[in-house]
């Protein structure tokens, strides 16, 4: 490929992508690529929903949220836009106050650095943003001498943030001068903080289009036709030149061309007026009065026109036109097979010239590529991409609500160690965490068996499986009312040959899972009961009358006393069917610890079970207690059938504080240092009121009290023993006898509060000692004997 052709290719993409309709681009394959594409990838909108959701859908609405409040169903455009013509892009996720943020960055706008294990190790983001420059007439004022070259005049002030995301921390870099990955952004001018990242993972997601195998790199969609587009778009603009130039028709004649031509309209007509035959003339040039005009219509075209009438014509003179074909059935044959091979080629279908479709059928079969390439794009921007953020997300709320949880319950988690910690070090706090998650794991089993949730306790309740999956809303084509009666049929048919209601379904509802398809049957069967009925009733009527037929062989028996005509399985059979029909359910499935993201450097050790051993409360295959212990017992076979799962009544988390809502972004932080969340980071592309936020973030003030430490908080130390009054043997059969809660001593209740005591009903007071310590000391590793 040629340097011209690419740089070529860039300037026709950018056009497309940048919105500008003042570029000389005359080929319509990139545009007309991109519509189709995101016709078959969106159609009627995309939806994305949890693949299992237990507890009230929690999941559902908290998902729901999040998409809302990012707007994704209006950006998907853009996202499709990008990533077919850059061939890879980035999501970030970004926890704020109450939600969280999903930015989208180009190829040009980040750099990502991987492990020996193929995971993100470092992310590093460029971008620009504006920053209004006053309020008054300053704002109009070209900026460039105040603020150097990035100044942007009336737009506002041009300013760049750098982003450096790691595991841990992330440095976040604001400068009036202009970033590059090319450059030492520690010598630029500008201010920098390094954040903490609460999440403990990197919150950011690449997607690939047209990857090299198993490489971290796409290609874009049209980079491998670059000569072939730029052929295209010379041939469609000489095609165009020839109809600027030979759309009209010459006039061939033998006659001066002064004689045939006169300039201006029909509707203007001039002679010499009175005051220009005297001699008048005004002093200015416009106001020479040389010609009479019509006082309705003033003014020329300046155009030359043939006369409807020529005049004084000799016999030996001609007249005629002269109609050039501008563009040749050869050439316009041509242009139109060139550009249906590129689209063939891009995985499409050329809709203005169709070649192979005759009947409408054919027309709609020859989709089927389109549909097929965009399902690929599809799964790459929402299975990879935006649902694989949801479950970062969802996994970071289950988190949160173990911390708080834990927090709640006086459970002090250890402590995270710097990166250069020694081994005994790491093994000491492997053991911490393992008794912790230990633990943890015995607190929710305890929630669970109770059915509450102490107070101040925030995030979503750990449901398993945290996959995210989409669909679309409807389809390209809509189907009509005689494609959905045929449907219909198709599924009664299949019922009769015994195939399973929910697989059966999936011709009529391809678009729904099969736990909603379960869902949509809890109805009754009306008809497959019946069928049912008469069948068994059959099978009965059959077994009756052999009771009462002699057998051939043996006249003294009857012919049901034969093993070989024996009809009892058939009768068990029907009875297991009608019990399947009438007991579909969803079924529940555990976490994969391969879905989560990496929190730590030896989290493939972990994996593989190479530097710590599982707990002996852990089940197999869970992964930092998310699945292990208080899942649902598992459904059984698919041939065998279940009843319906009925989860848990658990009440929602209460709210506290003064704000109308707990924070969803918000974990339990234990050291100091300002976090994300604390200090948002302005929209790409956006512009900012005051140049005052472009260094946000303040430390919070050591006397002003977390919202979180209010009556009914997770912070014990505001109000000491307010468990064992809520819960009185709650917490004793989850930590031990041995191990008391800000008590004043080991297995003592706390020395304050009103303990009820279940068996005899009476409540007794309890006077706090003076002097005792509610407190508890923070510690890592194997608690004290």
């Amino acid at each position: 490929m040629s340097l011209d052709a690419k740089s070529r290719l860039k300037e026709i993409v950018d056009s497309y992508l940048e919105k500008d309709g003042g570029a000389a681009v005359d080929t319509g394959i990139v545009a007309s690529h991109l519509a189709q594409m995101k016709l078959f990838g969106t159609r009627q909108g995309v939806e994305f929903f949890p693949a299992q959701d237990n507890f009230g859908n929690q999941r559902k609405d908290f998902l729901d949220r999040v998409i809302k409040f990012n707007q994704i169903d209006t950006r998907l455009d853009s996202i499709w836009d990008y990533f077919l013509c850059d061939g890879q892009g980035l999501f970030y996720i970004r926890p704020t106050q109450n939600n969280y943020r999903l930015y989208f960055f180009r190829r040009h706008e980040y750099r990502s650095f991987y492990n020996i294990d193929g995971e993100l190790d470092e992310v590093v983001i460029i971008y620009s943003y504006k920053v209004r420059q006053g309020f008054g007439y300053q704002q109009d004022l070209a900026t460039s001498s105040l603020t150097g070259p990035a100044g942007m005049g009336q737009g506002g002030a041009k300013r760049y943030i750098r982003l450096s995301i790691k595991r841990k921390t992330i440095e976040e870099t604001h400068s009036e001068s202009e970033l590059s990955f090319d450059t030492n952004y520690q010598g630029v001018p500008g201010r920098t903080k390094t954040l903490k990242n609460t999440l403990g993972f990197i919150p950011c997601v690449e997607i690939f289009n047209n990857t090299k195998g198993f490489s971290m790199e796409g290609v874009g969609e049209f980079d491998s036709l670059a000569n072939h587009i730029c052929t295209h778009d010379d041939i469609v603009r000489t095609m165009r030149k020839n109809v600027q130039f030979f759309g009209n028709p010459t006039l061939l004649s033998s006659r001066p061309k002064t004689d045939l031509m006169e300039s201006g309209g029909d509707a203007v007509v001039q002679r010499p007026s009175i005051a220009a035959n005297s001699g008048f003339a005004g002093t200015g040039t416009l106001s020479q009065s040389r010609f009479k005009s019509d006082p309705v219509y003033r003014g020329v075209d300046g155009q030359l026109r043939v006369p409807r009438i020529i005049a004084n014509l000799e016999p030996n003179d001609r007249v005629g036109y002269i109609v050039p074909d501008s563009i040749t059935g050869d050439q316009n044959s041509f242009a139109r097979q060139y550009r249906e091979e590129i689209r063939t080629a891009l995985g499409g279908v050329d809709e203005l010239s169709i070649s192979a479709g005759v009947t409408a059928t054919e027309y709609k079969s020859l989709f089927g590529r389109v549909s097929a390439t965009s399902k690929r794009k599809a799964t790459a921007i929402y299975t990879y991409g935006i649902c694989r953020c949801l479950e970062l997300i969802l996994y970071q709320e289950e988190s949160l609500f173990r911390n708080t949880l834990a927090a709640a319950a006086g459970l002090e988690k250890p402590l995270e160690l710097p990166e250069e910690a020694t081994e005994e070090d790491n093994a000491a706090y492997e053991e911490a965490m393992t008794m912790f998650e230990d633990q943890v794991k015995n607190l929710m089993m305890a929630c669970l068996k109770t059915q509450q949730i102490p107070p101040g306790v925030s995030g979503l309740i750990p449901d398993g499986d945290v996959t995210i999956q989409w669909r679309w809303l409807g389809p390209v084509y809509e189907d009509s009312t005689q494609d959905i009666l045929n449907n219909s049929i198709v599924v009664r048919n299949l019922q009769e040959l015994g195939v399973d209601s929910i697989e059966a379904l999936k011709y009529l509802f391809p678009s729904k899972t099969d736990e909603e398809r379960a869902e949509m049957l809890s109805g009754f069967p009306f008809r497959m009961v019946g069928e049912l009925q008469n069948a068994y009733s059959s099978f009965s009527r059959l077994v009756g009358g052999m009771m009462q037929t002699p057998h051939p062989q043996s006249p003294d028996l009857p012919m049901a006393a034969d093993p070989r005509l024996d009809l009892t399985p058939y009768l068990y059979r029907t009875l297991e069917a009608l019990q399947k029909e009438m007991s579909y359910a969803g079924r529940y499935r555990p976490i994969d610890p391969t879905d989560e993201p990496s929190t730590s450097s030896r989290r493939s050790e972990q994996l593989r079970g190479g530097s710590t051993t599982s707990s002996p409360g852990q089940l197999p295959g869970s992964s930092d207690g998310l699945s292990g212990g208080y899942e649902l017992p598992p459904s059984g076979t698919s041939g065998d059938p279940q009843l319906p799962i009925k989860p848990y009544s658990i009440r929602p988390p209460i709210p506290v504080g003064s704000t109308p809502g707990q924070p969803m972004g918000v974990g339990v932080q234990q050291s100091s240092g300002a976090t994300e969340r604390s200090s948002p980071i302005p929209i790409p592309g956006s512009t900012l009121a005051t140049g005052d936020t472009v260094y946000p973030g303040q430390l919070r003030s050591a006397s002003v009290q977390p919202s979180y430490a209010t009556i009914g908080s997770a912070d014990l130390a505001s109000q000491p023993g307010i468990l064992a009054q809520l819960f009185p043997n709650l917490l004793e059969s989850v930590i031990g006898p041995d191990r008391g809660l800000r008590g004043n001593g080991a297995g003592k209740p706390p020395s304050t509060g009103r303990v009820r005591d279940r068996s005899s009903g009476s409540s007794e007071q309890l006077r706090a000692k003076p002097g005792s310590d509610g407190g508890q000391r923070r510690r890592m590793g194997k608690p004290r004997s």
